[in-house]
């Protein structure tokens, strides 16, 4: 009777983490929301196709696990390299969630899915050129808003990056801004963005850039935006602290039963 009612409870006890791995395995992101924070925090860098641009390529992302290599590689960054650490946890402006919608959405195109549509344009309003300054600030606003925001949010008042919606001190601020965009700063996230040092930008772009930055009016620097979570625990923990409890509490029946 003691060896059936045994058998009875470990079968119970394989069958619930059974059906705990398999709700692990279909507790995926969400590749349509991925896309759309994909656009806004990544294509600038790892481009719209996930081609690479200042960042890595990521349709040919190495490891075993690629998910797993990618939602760390975005939650914590790479230490001494241009990518930062994107996590809530971290500092950064995504939650656990946004990050598997992310790599949900990458994985996807790994096994072949057709990257999202571009991004929407922006059509910037006529700014006027200032005196003494080269580049055309419209057209530094279109480079500003396709290559800047994700690091130096939508108003350049500062994120990951420098805040750049302020004062200018200095003789050239133009010499120096273009300087910075141009060759980045080594040791910083802040990559190389001249084409002559494989980047996406062309002189012109980056002059262009620089004029519209030094059009901006100073802002108070904004926090970080905090995405909302659906709650303190998501499925995939709740489901494997229900299984952690009932393996057990079937233990302690086993136990039980065995003294008896």
């Amino acid at each position: 009777m003691r060896i059936g009612l045994k058998r009875v409870l470990i079968a119970v006890l394989l069958g619930l983490v059974a059906t705990t791995g398999a709700a692990w395995a279909q507790d995926g992101g969400d590749a349509d929301h991925g896309a759309e924070l994909y656009l806004t925090y990544c294509a600038a860098c790892h481009g719209e196709d996930a081609g690479g641009r200042v960042g890595a390529n990521l349709q040919n992302f190495p490891g075993i696990s690629a998910e797993a290599a990618i939602e760390q590689t975005i939650r914590d960054g790479i230490p001494g390299s241009v990518m930062p650490a994107w996590a809530q946890a971290n500092g950064g402006p995504l939650s656990d969630a946004d990050i598997l919608d992310i790599s949900t959405y990458l994985v996807a195109i790994l096994n072949g899915t057709s990257p999202i549509a571009p991004a929407p344009t922006y059509e910037p309003p006529p700014i006027a050129t200032l005196p003494q300054v080269e580049g055309e600030p419209g057209a530094g606003a279109i480079v500003f808003q396709t290559n800047c925001t994700a690091c130096h949010g939508l108003q350049a008042q500062g994120k990951f990056g420098w805040p750049l919606a302020k004062t200018w001190s200095g003789n050239d601020p133009q010499a120096y801004i273009r300087t910075v965009v141009s060759d980045g700063i080594p040791g910083t996230i802040m990559p190389a963005w001249d084409q002559k040092n494989g980047g996406p930008l062309s002189a012109k772009q980056i002059a262009d850039v620089a004029a519209y930055i030094l059009t901006l009016a100073p802002v108070e620097s904004l926090p970080t935006p905090v995405a909302q979570g659906g709650g303190p625990l998501t499925l995939t923990v709740s489901l494997i602290l229900f299984a952690v409890l009932g393996a057990i509490a079937i233990l302690a029946i086993v136990i039980y039963y065995r003294k008896a």
